[in-house]
């Protein structure tokens, strides 16, 4: 069998370059896709636009008000903030005056100002502006108001407690981004000692109510005895000053007439004195 041996050819060199070219452009594609974005803004929220370059410092772009979004966009990033009023609710425990913890939950309703979306990203911590810069501050104040009180006073309080710490959080918050609505205090939990305390303190006035009333029927009989001794030493004066001698011996004889008509009965009537008195009467019995 015949061998024919030869070379092979070269690929031409136009195809390495197109080659190349396609490479390069694919890369540049996949480079430049990676820094486009579409950010995107939800209703209620105000999202603070910003540039995100490789090297230098981000700067600010502008504000947009959802829902609403970029569009594709070269090198940008957006924070969104949450508008809308809301509530935030804080779990207190406060020693109070005569040393208790106290236990209770302080509210505060809180929107945030209108276009003011840069300064709470820039100066007040973005989307963690409560943490930053007013939890601390409305949990102080409530405490200021609450640890100078008695336990009981606070729960007959908790209306001018919340009107007071409103006041002074509109009052620190004026200038700011921050605007307080309202203020509520509740859920108010007693520790178990006063709880306990609450309960011999009413077992007590109960106690005393009633040993009250039984003292009150008391002292009354005493009264109304008193009155009835009264009364008889009362009559029995009236009979030794007032009444007349002649009218004791008529009554005196009008009872022997009513005795000397009683059947086989035999009475023995003996005078005792000149003075007038009744006789003594004796009665003979068979």
């Amino acid at each position: 069998m015949e061998i024919i041996q030869g070379t092979a050819k070269s690929p031409p060199k136009w195809l390495f370059a197109a080659v190349g070219l396609l490479g390069l452009a694919g890369v540049s594609l996949a480079v430049g896709s990676v820094g486009y974005g579409n950010h995107h803004t939800p209703a209620g929220h105000q999202g603070y636009l910003r540039t995100n370059p490789f090297v230098t410092a981000a700067e600010f772009v502008g504000v947009q008000t959802g829902p609403t979004s970029t569009g594709m966009v070269w090198r940008q990033q957006v924070v969104n903030i949450d508008m809308r009023a809301r509530t935030f609710s804080e779990e207190m425990k406060i020693l109070t005056a005569e040393r208790l913890e106290l236990h209770f939950t302080a509210h505060a309703r809180i929107q945030l100002r209108a276009d003011s979306v840069k300064s709470l990203v820039e100066d007040y911590g973005g989307e963690n502006w409560y943490e930053a810069n007013v939890q601390q501050q409305f949990r102080s104040i409530v405490r200021s108001k609450v640890q100078s009180l008695e336990a009981f006073d606070v729960k007959s309080q908790m209306g001018s407690i919340a009107q007071d710490t409103l006041e002074e959080l509109q009052s620190r918050y004026a200038d700011t981004p921050v605007e307080f609505l309202s203020v509520n205090i509740g859920n108010i939990q007693y520790p178990q000692v006063v709880v306990q305390s609450v309960v011999r303190k009413f077992v007590t006035n109960e106690d005393n109510e009633r040993k009250d009333i039984e003292l009150e029927i008391a002292q009354r009989q005493i009264d109304i005895g008193i009155a009835e001794a009264q009364g008889v030493a009362d009559a029995q004066r009236v009979i030794r000053t007032s009444l007349d001698p002649m009218f004791l011996q008529y009554e005196a004889l009008k009872a022997v007439e009513e005795l000397a008509e009683s059947p086989n009965t035999t009475f023995v009537i003996m005078p005792t004195s000149e003075s007038g008195n009744a006789p003594l009467i004796l009665d003979l019995k068979e």
